[in-house]
């Protein structure tokens, strides 16, 4: 698959480090892009599982300048209806 152009802001985008206005661009992008949300989906696995084990700081810790986002609609959607399973 090719590389997307706005591949690069994936990382920043997990650890709350984009500018609002790259955060909102990306946002409209990924949904339409399956190569962005792919990678999206499992990179945000890798992130959780780094905060889990403390390797890397939690929103709640502080840490740097986190935001605390909530999950994206798709995702908070997609765990409701695994859940009813």
């Amino acid at each position: 698959m090719k590389k997307c152009e706005y591949e690069h802001y994936i990382d920043e985008y997990l650890l709350d480090k984009l500018k609002p206005e790259d955060q909102a661009e990306f946002e409209e992008h990924y949904f339409i892009c399956p190569h962005c949300f792919e990678k999206l989906d499992q990179q945000s696995e890798i992130v959780q599982i780094l905060r889990k084990e403390g390797v890397l700081a939690t929103p709640e810790e502080g840490g740097e300048h986190h935001r605390h986002r909530p999950a994206p609609w798709w995702r908070r959607l997609l765990d409701r209806l695994l859940r009813r399973r």
